[in-house]
């Protein structure tokens, strides 16, 4: 199995920049692997606090994949408060890299919080859904990355990884990447 591309978690909250992004950042694009950087989203934060802390630590270049907000805990928030802040972080960081941002949360907060609104229809979603042979968003809507297991192997990682898949062929990855 060879690995096309990865998403790679680079910041959290306001407060933190992944210890070991920079290196594995670096590494994806010197092994050939097609890079995207995503920020684990807390809803009771400010997003534009949040939106400079990423901003700072992730500096996108062509053939990178856009920025990926992780939003699956509500930390006491209401849905709308949720889709609000979601909203308000993901147009910083449309606006500051010029290219929209793809949406990360779990099958079901996606039902929850995206499915039904507006403001969220033209986004790219990658939604967590493990251990089932198949995959089908509710309703109309195309998923574009599946995280399918968080019990990968890897050679040369120590740890358990995420497997994740992409909705098309190389050709459609690569057009999704940043020019």
């Amino acid at each position: 199995m060879s690995i096309t591309f990865a998403f790679i978690k680079a910041t959290e909250g306001s407060w933190m920049k992944d210890p070991e992004f920079d290196k594995n950042w670096e590494n994806a694009r010197k092994y050939g692997i097609i890079r995207g950087a995503y920020h684990f989203f807390w809803p009771n934060v400010s997003p534009k606090d949040q939106a400079a802390k990423f901003i700072r630590a992730v500096k996108l270049r062509s053939g990178d994949l856009p920025p990926v907000v992780d939003v699956e805990e509500t930390k006491g928030m209401t849905k709308s408060q949720v889709q609000r802040y979601t909203k308000e972080f993901l147009t910083i960081l449309e606006k500051h890299y010029k290219v929209r941002p793809i949406l990360y949360t779990n099958r079901d907060f996606y039902k929850i919080h995206f499915a039904d609104h507006e403001d969220f229809k033209n986004y790219r979603f990658w939604i967590a859904h493990y251990h089932v042979s198949d995959f089908d968003m509710p309703g109309d809507e195309k998923w574009h990355f599946w995280q399918h297991s968080d019990r990968g192997n890897v050679n040369g990682i120590n740890e358990r990884v995420d497997f994740n898949v992409f909705n098309g062929d190389s050709v459609a990855l690569r057009k999704l990447c940043v020019p």
